[in-house]
């Protein structure tokens, strides 16, 4: 990651969410501007990723659920991760009727994303308890190790929902819940008012719409972050803030996805098929003509 970072400062000027916020409202120019997110407030933010934003001084924003904070639950993919997933889905299959051959992991995910949140909390405890399989232990971040974070001064918080659930399969109430009910205990949490959001998954159209979209408005939210893969511009909508995925891969791979933007998409399907994606896509597709 500190080589990671290091590429980016070399190529791009690190922004606080507050610059992005007057780029989008008050018409600040940004110029090779980057700013940095992070997701579901895994416990390596705080023991591996903290340590280097200190060092180079890179102001940051981390995406978390005040339940996984608050009680050190896990969120439902890092519960699964290291699990038989073929197994898994055969046992989807069976409770679900469903005929389908397992196709990897990537099927797998999916299938699970398919489901309401509390279904899929349900399952999962379900195959679990049938495995005679173990919760995992905290993997997050606690209340402490956060209000840490907070008071560097480089580090900003934003909502992440309570339980990551793919918001565009929910009802009203579940996604009020999960969004406007998750923003005022986190903002209870750290004393003061969070502006900042990040999209489960993230996919516009696929994962959340308009209605995500208008909750957050009415709930104060300036900024939230799909995971659109292109860089943002003044022509974006603020609540669907465009990212480029970084996690993954080494120097050369994170040079080659900065360099495409957008076109790596196009690059990626080219040479990998039956992603997750697709797999989703058939999925909805499927449901509409059904």
């Amino acid at each position: 990651m500190e080589r990671i970072l290091i590429l980016l400062k070399s190529h791009y000027h690190f922004v606080s969410l507050s610059d992005l916020e007057d780029f989008y409202y008050h018409g600040t120019d940004l110029r090779n501007a980057c700013h940095i997110t992070v997701d579901d407030g895994d416990i390596s933010v705080y023991t591996h990723l903290f340590p280097i934003i200190k060092k180079y001084q890179i102001p940051i924003s981390i995406y978390v659920s005040p339940l996984c904070v608050r009680e050190g639950k896990n969120f439902w993919f890092q519960e699964i991760s290291g699990y038989d997933f073929q197994k898994f889905f055969e046992y989807y299959s069976k409770i679900y009727d469903h005929s389908m051959q397992y196709e990897g992991k990537h099927q797998l995910y999916a299938v699970l994303k398919h489901l309401p949140i509390e279904e899929l909390i349900k399952l999962i405890d379900s195959f679990r308890l049938s495995q005679g399989i173990k919760p995992k232990p905290r993997m997050g971040i606690n209340l402490e190790q956060l209000l840490e974070l907070k008071a560097s001064g480089l580090v900003e918080i934003g909502a992440h929902t309570y339980n990551h659930p793919i918001l565009a399969n929910e009802d009203n109430s579940t996604v009020i819940y999960e969004i406007s009910s998750c923003i005022l205990e986190l903002e209870e949490m750290i004393g003061e008012k969070v502006k900042w959001f990040a999209y489960p998954n993230g996919i516009p159209s696929l994962d959340f719409s308009k209605r995500e979209m208008e909750i957050l408005r009415e709930s104060g939210v300036k900024l939230a972050f799909s995971t659109e893969n292109k860089r943002f511009s003044k022509s974006d909508d603020p609540l669907s803030v465009p990212r480029t995925g970084i996690s993954k891969g080494n120097i050369p791979f994170i040079f080659a996805k900065l360099f495409f933007g957008s076109r790596w998409d196009i690059l990626k399907g080219l040479f990998n098929s039956n992603k997750e994606s697709e797999f989703r896509k058939k999925m909805v597709s499927l449901q509409k003509s059904n």
